[in-house]
């Protein structure tokens, strides 16, 4: 992290002592991640989110709970199953895990369903706030806009340049005004709140494999 840092400390002390010994050059700052907290279409899509995230949460949770209760069935009978009664066992319990680690990759992967859900849900708004803040820098007759919030580091910058609040109003202004089907959802009280933060629950699981010598099956990605 250190080293990431420097090289960007010493661009930005170039860039602004560039900008600085250009008289006619106006540089001016937005931070895009305030923007986006206070725009309702961005909040409506994060309520989205959330509640697949936790419609998903609760079925990964189901499925672990299955096979939590399987395997303990297992574990008990064990000694007196045949070999050819544990090894049934043993694929079963092996065929559920294998299923629960696809469908964790499949919602919550590089690539599942979460990922591909956030671009459909976000990329028009993030479109938005970049088009209005060229838009905005042309009306106010800046060169160059720095996102605050990005990883340019800005060691001073006077209040006067930061176009934060004029860049939500205008965006605010060029949003219809319309109520979206999430925030109907959400006011109805048929949403809940939820958070994106997913916890691990295969220990479990690891520590039965480890009990009953299966190795686990392979990780589809």
């Amino acid at each position: 992290m250190l080293r990431r840092g420097i090289p960007l400390l010493w661009i930005s002390l170039i860039a602004l002592g560039y900008f600085s010994a250009t008289a006619q050059t106006r540089i001016a700052y937005v931070d895009v991640a305030t923007v986006m907290d206070k725009l309702p279409e961005a909040q409506d899509a994060q309520r989205q989110l959330d509640n697949l995230v936790e419609t998903w949460q609760k079925e990964l949770e189901g499925l672990e709970a299955e096979w939590q209760e399987k395997y303990e069935e297992y574990d008990k009978r064990k000694l007196i199953l045949t070999e050819q009664g544990r090894a049934n066992a043993e694929r079963e319990l092996q065929a559920l895990d294998a299923e629960i680690m696809q469908y964790r990759d499949e919602k919550f992967g590089q690539n599942g369903e979460l990922f591909t859900k956030e671009e459909e849900l976000m990329r028009p708004i993030q479109n938005l706030v970049f088009e209005t803040v060229n838009k905005l820098a042309e009306e106010e007759g800046y060169d160059y806009v720095i996102d605050k919030s990005g990883g340019v580091m800005i060691l001073y910058a006077n209040d006067d340049h930061d176009l934060t609040a004029k860049l939500i109003e205008k965006i605010q202004t060029a949003l219809p005004a319309r109520e979206t089907e999430a925030s109907r959802q959400f006011k109805s009280g048929e949403s809940g709140q939820t958070g994106t933060s997913g916890t691990d629950t295969g220990s479990g699981r690891d520590q039965g494999r480890e009990r009953m010598n299966v190795p686990p099956p392979s990780n589809p990605r």
